[in-house]
């Protein structure tokens, strides 16, 4: 199925929204975005939002995004839709990804993910797909100590080749 969908990417639409990768948020709060399907083959497709919340790696909910009450909506063939909508999620410091399946294929054909924090950057979860970003205050220091030193011994081998 992975290889299924490997290929699949982008080739029955696209997805994007207005969120930025990185945000605050508070469980309960609500989310305001723009979400745009695209559809990018010559005949009308079927689509399904799913958004999906993880944390360490884990599915913590999983979701369809209902469209006019429903869960799949027609765009037509080489158009773009705008939908505007909010949500309230139950979570905090989340990965949350959105999904575009195409209904023909059953596949997940696009994804867009966010990283929603209630701390700044101390909780920043995963994104699916990146490597872990580590933010912490002893990794901040240990680079700055790191690049100090190096530096340090650039100055001291440039004096003593002068």
């Amino acid at each position: 199925m992975k290889a299924l969908q490997a290929e699949l990417i982008g080739e029955y639409g696209d997805v994007f929204w207005s969120l930025s990768p990185v945000m605050s948020y508070i469980a309960g709060s609500e989310i305001h975005c723009r979400v745009y399907v695209a559809n990018t083959t010559a005949v009308e497709r079927q689509y399904m939002l799913m958004a999906r919340l993880t944390r360490d790696g884990e599915v913590v909910d999983e979701f369809p995004l209902r469209v006019d009450g429903l869960a799949w909506f027609n765009v037509g063939a080489n158009n773009v839709v705008g939908l505007p909508g909010a949500m309230a999620l139950d979570y905090s410091d989340v990965a949350l990804t959105l999904d575009l399946y195409e209904r023909e294929t059953n596949a997940v054909t696009d994804s867009v993910s966010a990283a929603l924090t209630s701390q700044g950057t101390a909780n920043l979860p995963v994104l699916p797909g990146l490597p872990a970003v580590t933010t912490g205050t002893s990794d901040l220091m240990s680079t700055m100590v790191m690049f100090m030193i190096l530096i340090m011994m650039t100055t001291m081998m440039t004096r003593a080749v002068e």
